[in-house]
């Protein structure tokens, strides 16, 4: 923490000495609307998430629909700027029985119908059955929860080795059961050359990672310990009918979560924009390479495979505990293991409307 505080007063002085002066027609108000099909983020979408409250397979072309406003405002002291970022889904925003377990004491917990049976049958009573708590429950899965905004405070300016921003931002889940949130450093620059490709170079740094800001679950796995993201796009056609810009962009994330703590590529992006009088239509393509980064769900945390959420159903567990019956314990471990999961989907399609509007 006091290293990246040093570095951004380094910064600070050493560019303010080569600081370029050059004035700007800059505008004060920057806003975006826009509904995509499927929210990502660094790596991680958030259909996923719908997948395993609806028991069905992870897919590469999902329907997840979200709402995402945007909005950056210059403050009066030049070069200060507020952020606000929010992601509101559409669909999916009820909790379900997705486990369909029929007795349970808590959301998610495990089945107790056989052994509460069991004592019934052979005492007349069960120690195990609490009236009242044994239950079914829903899990706490509806996409609500995952709801939440970004809240930002960063310094840009320009230099003649490049353009700076220093700053902040505060994630804050809105989910009233258990609230996620975190907080990240940032470093985001922009060189003088190639101006025609708009390179981007952003650095983050997780300061909420080892207070729980980053834990072995699907959200913890969207912010890391350190990202690194790199970016390029060029607009064609800009004075045309509609302009277009294809863009590439790519993370690395350190620390993955705070029990595997993996590291390597969590996603490459390639997008499409179509533009005409500040509506665009945008096609995504998400490709994460190193499956590794996300298999940490399961008993075997390094194939590349996680737990199919279409086949966790009392029916498959019925299926499951009969294989186990019928075989030895290794061989039936395998077979279950390789019936009730799947590879992980390196590569999902996304699309996405918005509109902009700057003053």
């Amino acid at each position: 923490m006091k290293l990246l505080f040093y570095i951004i007063i380094f910064i600070l002085i050493s560019t303010s000495i080569v600081s370029d002066d050059k004035k700007t027609d800059e505008k004060n108000m920057f806003f975006n609307i826009r509904t995509t099909s499927d929210h990502h983020f660094r790596g991680y979408n958030y259909s996923m998430l719908a997948d395993e409250r609806n028991n069905s397979p992870y897919k590469s072309v999902n329907f997840a629909p979200a709402i995402q406003p945007f909005f950056i405002y210059s403050l009066p002291l030049k070069g200060l700027k507020t952020l606000f970022w929010g992601n509101f889904f559409a669909n999916n925003l009820r909790d379900r029985d997705s486990d369909q377990r029929i007795l349970q004491d808590s959301p998610g917990g495990s089945e107790k119908f056989s052994t509460v049976q069991s004592e019934f049958n052979t005492n007349g009573f069960s120690s195990s059955y609490y009236p009242g708590r044994d239950r079914r429950y829903k899990e706490r899965n509806g996409l609500v929860r995952y709801d939440g905004i970004f809240f930002g405070l960063y310094y840009e300016w320009n230099t003649k080795v490049g353009q700076w921003s220093v700053g902040t931002w505060i994630w804050n889940n809105l989910n009233r059961y258990g609230k996620y949130s975190w907080q990240e450093y940032f470093i985001w620059y922009e060189p003088p050359f190639w101006k025609q490709a708009n390179l981007k170079v952003q650095y983050f740094l997780n300061t909420s990672f080892d207070s729980g800001g980053s834990t072995p679950m699907q959200p913890g796995l969207t912010n890391g310990q350190n990202y690194l993201a790199l970016e390029t796009s060029h607009t064609f056609f800009p004075d045309s009918f509609i302009k277009v810009t294809p863009k590439l962009q790519g993370g690395y994330v350190q620390n993955n979560d705070n029990v595997s703590k993996r590291a390597g590529v969590s996603n490459i992006v390639g997008s499409l924009r179509f533009e005409r009088s500040g509506v665009d239509l945008t096609l995504y393509a998400l490709h994460r390479p190193e499956p590794l980064l996300y298999d940490t769900f399961d008993s075997n945390k390094s194939d590349g495979r996680l737990p199919d959420p279409g086949k966790q159903t009392v029916v498959d567990r019925f299926i499951a505990d009969e294989i186990t019956k019928g075989f030895r314990k290794e061989v039936a471990n395998y077979i279950n293991y390789q019936n009730t999961s799947e590879k992980f989907i390196k590569t999902v399609f996304i699309i996405s409307i918005g509109y902009t509007i700057e003053f």
